[in-house]
């Protein structure tokens, strides 16, 4: 396996040839923000810069934001790392204007028939889907306390059904209902539980990043900061670094088809 530099080297090679021959922007918007939270956490971890760590952070949610208004992209059905870590720059403008507004009207092939049908991101949160995890952050930071209290009801519903009676979602739906009660003691105990070696390794694929971090845990942890919850969790998964909101003077917009 490589080494943390050798992927982010790689990356860097990588990088500039697909922007010198990619025309599929979609897909190099894609690749592009992998790159940069790559980039952002070995910055952090390896080279104790956390100003460039924030800058590639923010880099990153501008390329997941760009492909959801331009395509109607519908990662937020499966992807809660990103919301995390446009949190993590801690650009909250950016993160309560832009990335808390984000929402997908896209389609789907109907089963048997092929046919194309409308799909929305409301649509999949009404039914419980994955979408409703990054939708419930959005709401958090835009303090809409209506649809908060809404999707809790729904999670409930659904998560906590003999069917998914092991869901390891039980947690974000917990922690979510935890936050909401402004309970601190809890959110931490959850935390703790979502660090756990078991939940740690089901949440977390990446045989390189989660040796370094535990994703949603630590988008956990900073949204509870961003609300006014300063959590405490003794894990080198969730860097205390990483936690207090301390915005950059300037955030720069790197690649052309973004400005």
């Amino acid at each position: 396996m490589l080494t943390f530099l050798g992927v982010i080297n790689n990356d860097a090679e990588n990088e500039q040839y697909l922007i010198s021959n990619e025309n599929d922007i979609r897909y190099l918007s894609s690749i592009l923000s992998t790159i940069n939270y790559r980039r952002g956490l070995y910055l952090f971890f390896e080279e104790q810069n956390l100003p460039k760590a924030k800058q590639h952070f923010y880099v990153c949610g501008l390329l997941d934001a760009f492909r959801i208004k331009t395509y109607q992209d519908r990662m937020f059905d499966y992807d809660l790392h990103s919301i995390g870590y446009a949190m993590l720059s801690d650009n909250l403008p950016f993160v309560k204007e832009v990335f808390s507004t984000l929402t997908y009207h896209s389609t789907y092939l109907e089963d048997g028939t092929e046919k194309e049908m409308p799909i929305s991101m409301e649509d999949n949160v009404l039914d419980g889907e994955g979408a409703i995890f990054t939708h419930t952050v959005q709401q958090f930071l835009l303090g809409n306390n209506a649809l908060i209290e809404r999707n809790l009801e729904l999670m409930e519903k659904k998560y906590f059904s003999k069917k998914n009676e092991n869901s390891t979602m039980q947690y974000d739906v917990n922690f979510f209902k935890a936050l909401y009660k402004k309970d601190q003691t809890l959110c931490e105990s959850i935390l703790k539980e979502m660090v756990s070696p078991k939940i740690h390794q089901k949440r977390n694929d990446d045989a390189l990043l989660k040796k370094y971090i535990s994703m949603p845990a630590l988008g956990y942890a900073k949204l509870a900061w961003i609300m006014g919850m300063e959590v405490q969790i003794k894990s080198k998964l969730i860097p205390m670094e990483l936690l207090p909101i301390q915005p950059l003077e300037n955030y720069e917009i790197p690649y052309d088809f973004l400005k």
